[in-house]
């Protein structure tokens, strides 16, 4: 006999069978102990790492589910098995919904509960072995990160530009969570560089040697994304002629990077809960459990909460994401390094595309500080990439920006505009057309105008070659909203 002991729990609302099943188990060597109701079995759960749990189906069929789910949150790698008088289909299908390793049907052998309690034990050595490489895998990747710093390997750090106290801070606070293994959920709005900073924190890690994958979760139908993330077998589905490995198999002992976390579907969400809650998964079609030996870092540009109040997104799959908390700040949050960002990008795009470029004047710098970049460093690094690539002269001017940068510095300094209310008007009406994308109804709201107004004025300014007649008809309040569109520029 093994002089290990595992420690079970054994829950029926009959103190008999509790008494005679506790019985063949003390013999056994084991530690044993009772519940008669799903509350104490939750209370002791909770205080206790059992190895395994055996109950009789002994609640209400509406209450089995959640409690036994919600023992399966608490200790994930707990075996549970079902015993009951009745081994019909609703029982036993109730049983694994909720989680179970097993169901049988009363009596329960002996020699199978001796059994059952020594496979839990085993899970559990196999566990703390699991627990016991993967701590000294760590320490490996620690040293290993550690060697490179000392070999003068760059700074992935680099990459994130910024001289102001507040981004400099936000590296410091990146440089804390790159040592750290933990799962990392990053917000904050489009364009403002979630997936540089997930690749950094790879890059910076222990797990640096090892792949960074990435995944978008929201350019896939379930199913795709389903086989994607965890791989199918030959013959899943139609169309499945070979196996497939996942992204979370090709990220093995790296980084998984899943942008848009916040679209994924229910279904996946639920097997994405158990990847973070067991480290485990199987293919789909596939019976072979693999591990998930991956980082995992979540990208989103929407308000989880929102979505977890509008039943989108599950709660506690965002609970196991947000073990890290990481917001993104918008470009208009820190413009201060809009200079040090813009000479950043302009100098890598020179350098890459070969291009004679040098720098900024001081007023191209003025019109990229003051301008509100709605797509945030996405938006600007794109924008100087066309300057780049069109200037002739090796010094971007505030002449070579677009239309709505140098309105946006025009409309600070409007004593400098040389010209008419026209010339202003025209120049105006020409930055709200170029802001809204060319959209003529989203330009003339911008403007604070009727959308006919707007039509006449593109026709008088000759700003576009064919008007719909019918816009003519409001012409006449062209006035009254000049002067409104007038004073807004001023």
């Amino acid at each position: 006999m093994d002089h290990e002991r595992a420690r079970l729990l054994l829950a029926d609302d009959d103190p008999m069978i509790l008494e005679a099943y506790g019985e063949i188990l003390r013999s056994a060597g084991h530690e044993v102990h009772t519940a008669l109701s799903g509350d104490e079995v939750l209370s002791k759960v909770r205080d206790v790492p059992y190895d395994l749990l055996l109950t009789d189906l002994i609640f209400p069929a509406s209450d089995v589910i959640p409690v036994l789910k919600e023992v399966k949150q608490t200790r994930p790698s707990m075996l549970v098995v079902i015993f009951s008088g009745s081994a019909n289909v609703e029982n036993v299908l109730r049983a694994f919904r909720g989680g179970a390793y097993d169901f049988f049907e009363k009596p329960v052998p002996a020699e199978k509960l001796c059994e059952l309690a020594d496979r839990a034990l085993e899970v559990r050595r196999k566990g703390e072995k699991r627990r016991r490489l993967a701590e000294e895998l760590q320490n490996e990747r620690v040293k290993a990160m550690q060697l490179r710093q000392q070999l003068g390997v760059d700074d992935p750090f680099r990459k994130i530009a910024g001289s102001s106290a507040a981004m400099m801070g936000f590296v410091d606070t990146l440089r804390e969570i790159a040592r750290t293994d933990s799962t990392v959920l990053i917000t904050g709005e489009s364009g403002t560089g979630k997936g540089l900073v997930a690749k950094t924190l790879h890059e910076a890690s222990s797990r640096a040697e090892a792949a960074f994958v990435e995944a978008n979760c929201v350019v896939y139908s379930e199913g795709v994304l389903q086989s994607e993330l965890f791989g199918h077998e030959r013959g899943a589905f139609t169309g499945a002629a070979r196996t497939k490995k996942g992204r979370f198999e090709l990220a093995r002992g790296g980084t998984l990077f899943l942008d848009e976390i916040g679209e994924i579907p229910q279904s996946t969400q639920l097997m994405l809960l158990r990847v973070l809650q067991d480290r485990t998964f199987e293919r789909v079609g596939g019976e072979e459990t693999l591990e998930a030996d991956v980082r995992l870092i979540a990208a989103t540009n929407r308000d989880l909460q929102e979505a977890i109040a509008q039943g989108t997104f599950r709660s506690d799959l965002y609970y196991r994401l947000n073990v890290i908390p990481l917001h993104m700040p918008a470009l208009r949050d820190h413009a201060e390094d809009i200079p040090v960002l813009a000479q950043h990008f302009m100098e890598g795009c020179a350098s890459r595309l070969e291009r004679p470029v040098e720098r900024f004047t001081d007023d191209a710098i003025d019109a990229l500080a003051s301008y509100a970049w709605p797509g945030n460093v996405r938006e600007l690094e794109n924008m100087i990439e066309r300057v780049v690539v069109l200037n002739r002269t090796g010094v971007i001017g505030i002449e070579d920006l677009p239309h709505a940068l140098r309105g946006n510095v025009d409309a600070l300094s409007i004593h400098r505009i040389p010209g008419t209310l026209q010339d202003m008007e025209r120049i105006r009406i020409q930055d709200a057309l170029e802001e809204a994308g060319g959209n003529k109804k989203l330009a003339a709201k911008r403007l604070g105008i009727h959308r006919s107004t707007l039509y006449a004025k593109l026709r008088k300014y000759g700003l576009m070659d064919d008007v719909d007649a019918t816009s003519g008809r409001d012409a006449e309040h062209g006035v009254s909203e000049v002067a409104t569109v007038g004073s807004s520029s001023s």
